[in-house]
């Protein structure tokens, strides 16, 4: 502490890689393919590559034994003096999240499983090489406001049939977590004050705190995406998994908007008994 001021930053540069983050999170609790884990192989649900939290507490200099309007009277003492700020900022790189879709009946390895933390596979989409995953937050849908985030171009549904009639694989070639939400970033503000009571070892704490001081909205994750599975009129065998070349269509019509937003600003007040 130097002259009433506590200042900590903390910053954190990293690359985290996992095939299954946790076996009960919401994002990516099981693999597309129990019988090839490899591809699941990709970044943690948790992966920032990017953190910085700077943190800091300020003994405001006004009041009694302070160096500003040290010789004001009691009562001015009691409003002006001894006043707490304390400041949390918080800058990071976006949540990473799962694109999924749904198959065909037909095609779904597990229908019989309703939820993914019990084994229900998380199936994806083809990935369309060179096409960038996310369109930035700048799009928004019509009368919504919600914002298109996910490029349908760079993805494709796969085809439920090949051109004799047999079912095809489901699974996709899009990694697990393919895409992030935009930076997230958030000032949290905090002001308080300890009174004096008449009973010595009785003091009343007054607390404001604000959070998302400046109210920056910090987009959450995008839905998964939907539409017309390809078609395709190769001939390749049961479980067969046809290149994106053999498939006709399927690019998603719909989903892969972000629809809500983490908390906007919250401000508070709290008076505390301390004794």
């Amino acid at each position: 502490m130097v002259a009433g001021l506590t200042l900590l930053n903390s910053f954190s540069w990293e690359h985290s890689l996992d095939n299954a983050s946790a076996s009960l999170e919401g994002n990516t609790p099981s693999p597309q393919d129990g019988n090839n884990l490899k591809a699941d192989y990709a970044q943690s649900d948790y992966n920032l590559p990017l953190a910085n939290v700077t943190s800091l507490v300020y003994e405001l200099p006004f009041g009694h034994s302070r160096t500003f309007l040290s010789g004001i009277n009691g009562a001015e003492d009691a409003v002006l003096g001894g006043w707490q700020v304390s400041l949390i900022n918080t800058a990071q790189a976006g949540t990473p999240f799962n694109l999924t879709y749904t198959p065909n009946g037909a095609q779904q390895v597990s229908p019989q499983i309703s939820a993914t933390y019990r084994g229900a596979n998380e199936y994806r989409p083809d990935k369309v090489s060179g096409q960038k995953v996310t369109q930035g937050s700048s799009n928004r849908a019509a009368n919504t406001g919600y914002v298109n985030y996910i490029n349908y171009s760079a993805f494709v549904i796969p085809s439920i049939k090949d051109g004799a009639g047999n079912l095809l694989s489901p699974f996709g070639s899009a990694s697990r977590n393919p895409g992030r939400t935009p930076p997230f970033n958030e000032t949290d503000l905090a002001l308080n004050k300890k009174f004096s009571t008449p009973i010595e070892n009785l003091k009343i704490e007054f607390r404001g705190e604000f959070y998302n001081l400046f109210n920056h909205t910090n987009l959450y994750l995008p839905s998964n995406i939907s539409g017309t599975q390809g078609t395709t009129t190769a001939t390749l065998g049961t479980g067969a998994t046809p290149t994106l070349n053999d498939i006709t269509g399927g690019v998603p019509s719909g989903g892969g908007q972000i629809s809500s937003t983490f908390e906007p600003r919250i401000i508070q007040f709290g008076l505390k008994i301390i004794y």
